[in-house]
């Protein structure tokens, strides 16, 4: 039966031979989102929202965070921490996405407002999907999240790979709209994964552009990657954009951004992602020191 579905999905003229560990991973993918469900109808229990820093990379402060979902499902041997690669993908084909999102975007609000007592001019990244914008209505739930926790929308940064908008379609730009007519700041994620269009990212109505970890590892290994980072961080700057680099992990890379006069900086040489208590404590000792 397995065999003759996936045989089915495949679509006219393909053959699927079966195969053992196709089946099992049909069986966990139906676990945890059974699983999924049962945390989401019971408020989101099993659910975290995990905070990685952004600094500022001339003066090493705390400027930010872009907030990340986590999740730890329940099973008949115990507790089971899941990878967002695993999870997530779940939930955008589940649907479940929509209230695992409005989750993220109201705690991430509720820890902004929070920090902002030590950092005023904090802000969140919050990360989204194109499924969120299209079925979610995810435009009111981030204005919702702004006004019911006194920030301004300036505050708030919704985050997207590129991939989840090559086509501006209807429904994206108007969504796009709203953000801009409220001054909500918007990113590309991971930009240098995969196929990534420089032009098309250039035309994209962005704020912020996040470098993938690719980039920066290879800029510091050879010198033509050194000098392709160079160009790209000069030629957002010229247009307009304000530049992240991801995947900083030694002060070596940290003094290479700072040369480039890259604007921030996100990695684990100033922390991995963290919960909320450690994250806030973190920003106390950061703040202490600079």
């Amino acid at each position: 039966e397995f065999s003759l579905k996936k045989a089915k999905r495949m679509g006219k003229n393909n053959i699927y031979f079966y195969r053992q560990e196709d089946y099992e991973k049909f069986q966990r993918n139906g676990r945890i989102i059974s699983a999924l469900r049962s945390s989401i109808a019971n408020g989101c229990e099993g659910f975290e929202v995990y905070y990685q820093p952004i600094v500022d990379c001339v003066s090493g402060r705390v400027i930010g965070a872009e907030a990340l979902m986590r999740y730890t499902m329940v099973t008949e041997e115990g507790k089971e921490w899941l990878s967002p690669v695993e999870f997530i993908p779940l939930l955008e084909k589940s649907g479940l996405i929509i209230p695992a999102g409005r989750f993220v975007l109201n705690e991430a609000a509720k820890m902004c407002r929070e920090i902002q007592q030590y950092i005023p001019e904090f802000r969140v990244n919050v990360n989204i999907s194109y499924y969120q914008i299209e079925h979610g209505k995810i435009a009111d739930k981030i204005l919702t999240a702004v006004r019911d926790n006194g920030l301004t929308p300036d505050r708030i940064c919704i985050e997207m790979t590129e991939s989840g908008f090559m086509d501006m379609t209807p429904v994206f730009c108007k969504f796009r709209k709203v953000l801009e007519e409220n001054g909500i700041q918007f990113v590309i994620d991971d930009f240098g994964t995969g196929y990534s269009n420089l032009v098309r990212v250039l035309e994209y109505p962005v704020d912020v552009i996040k470098l993938d970890k690719s980039i920066v590892w290879s800029a510091f290994q050879n010198r033509d990657s050194f000098v392709t980072l160079k160009n790209l961080i000069s030629m957002f700057h010229d247009v307009h954009r304000k530049i992240v680099a991801e995947g900083i992990e030694s002060e070596e890379q940290m003094n290479m951004l700072k040369k480039l006069e890259c604007d921030y900086l996100q990695g684990y040489f100033y922390s991995k992602p963290i919960d909320k208590d450690a994250f806030i404590s973190y920003v106390q000792h950061n703040q202490k020191y600079n």
